[in-house]
Order: structure tokens, then sequence, then C-alpha cells
């Protein structure tokens, strides 16, 4: 399935799991099945994927789960990583420089703000 497939039907999973508040695989699976087919096997592997980059807690036991958001600084904290690792990934230094120049783009004096987390995170790890 190609990247900006996946990527969509990564969204559309989301947007209906947000909007139900808690959904299960099934319920998903229908709600998509009205735009596009899609099998409930990929759907599943979506979801149990998102559990695990962390944008969906699951509950209950096999054949039976549940999911919904993970809160949302959890949800901030799993699309920080994902995007500084796609990033990163695919561009190297050259990447960095770039989110530092959009950060500065988009929301001017929040470099300030990012030097300041990078002072306090070298003297946690002990490097200032």
């Amino acid at each position: 399935m190609p990247l900006t497939t996946r990527n969509h039907l990564r969204n559309q999973i989301l947007n209906i799991i947000r909007g139900q508040g808690q959904a299960t695989v099934k319920s998903v699976y229908e709600e998509i099945l009205k735009k596009r087919a899609v099998s409930i096997n990929t759907v599943a592997t979506v979801m149990n994927r998102l559990v695990t980059q962390g944008l969906l807690v699951r509950q209950g036991g096999v054949r039976h789960y549940s999911y919904q958001l993970t809160p949302e600084d959890g949800v901030a904290k799993a699309r920080a990583l994902q995007s500084v690792e796609n990033l990163l990934s695919e561009f190297g230094e050259t990447g960095l420089v770039h989110f530092v120049d959009a950060v500065d783009e988009i929301e001017p004096g929040a470099l300030e703000k990012l030097e300041e987390i990078l002072h306090s995170r070298k003297k946690e790890k002990g490097h200032d």
C-alpha cells in the first residue's frame, strides 16, 4: 500500500475514533466501507500500529478490544516523534536546519523557548 494511501487510511481511522469516542475494529471498518473498499485485516493492522505509535489506547481482550485516542499529551508526543523520525530519516541534518527555520517562521519567539528546552535537556543529561 503506497505511503499516501496508508496515511489517508490512518487519518480516516483517527477521525472515526475521534467522532465515536471509543470504537472497535469492526465499527471503524464499517464506517470506512461507506467510502472505500478495504479489508478488515488492514484496518486492524493500522489500528494496532496506531497503538504502538502511542496515538490510540486499546482496552479489553482479544476479539473484544475497544480503541480510543490517547490523551492529548501522548498524541502530541507520538506525532512529534513520528514527524522528527520522518524528517531525520529523509533529510538528516538539513532537515534539522529547515525545522528550526520553520519554527522561527511559524512562531516568532519560539526559538528562545527551544533554546531553553535544549539547555535544560543538556543539563539533565550532564552535557552542560
